[in-house]
């Protein structure tokens, strides 16, 4: 079920997908590449896997007006073959998301609301952040998220997200934004995030200078 669909600005598409369809439901939505489809999906054995790979390419239909063929370099960083778009792909549990862009290079990270947050929060955070105690648990799932948006958009290939990338101090609200930045690279990312009742998400896009 489409939850969320928006252009951010006349450029940039968002938009957020629950799972709560079947594999059967997912299927009969596909027909110009059902037959790539099958072939892609015979080797996911993982019932949950398969309905994120059917889920994420039935929203992209949804959002570019075709059914899409994704493709992934080496380090897994997501294409559109035939469509000249940036995206980006995340998911969760119950939960898709993409963002697009003709223009800009576009990160988005989406995570559910679980407390083993806690436990990891010393292999993410560096001593420079600041987590807003009021609201810790969205603070620490926003950090994370804001981590891997920019590594989606970055061109370190492995980082240590504790000194790589560090998140500039913000208050948690139910939306907003707020700034970090790749130490090894020394750019400044400006990411926005909003807080569910049971997921946060993070988002930046960056004009792709590549782009003539």
């Amino acid at each position: 079920m489409l939850l969320y669909d928006q252009f951010v600005n006349e450029d940039v598409h968002l938009a957020v997908w629950k799972m709560d369809e079947t594999e059967d439901e997912l299927w009969n939505c596909f027909h110009e590449q059902r037959a790539v489809y099958e072939q892609e999906i015979k080797n996911i054995s993982n019932k949950h896997r398969r309905l994120e790979y059917l889920t994420v390419r039935l929203l992209l239909s949804q959002m570019i007006h075709q059914e899409p063929i994704i493709t992934y370099s080496e380090e897994g960083k997501p294409s559109l073959q035939n469509c000249p778009l940036h995206i980006s792909i995340s998911h969760t549990n119950s939960y898709v998301t993409v963002i697009t862009s003709q223009m800009c290079v576009v990160g988005i990270d989406i995570e559910m609301k679980k407390e083993k947050i806690y436990r990891v929060r010393h292999k993410f955070l560096s001593s420079l952040e600041q987590i807003d105690m009021g609201n810790e648990l969205d603070s620490l799932l926003l950090h994370w998220c804001a981590k891997e948006t920019v590594f989606k958009m970055s061109s370190i290939p492995l980082p240590e997200f504790s000194e790589d990338i560090i998140v500039k101090p913000f208050e948690v609200k139910n939306e907003g934004s707020f700034d970090a930045y790749e130490t090894k690279t020394n750019v400044d990312y400006h990411l926005f995030y909003h807080v569910l009742s049971d997921y946060v998400m993070t988002y930046s896009f960056r004009v792709d200078n590549n782009i003539r």
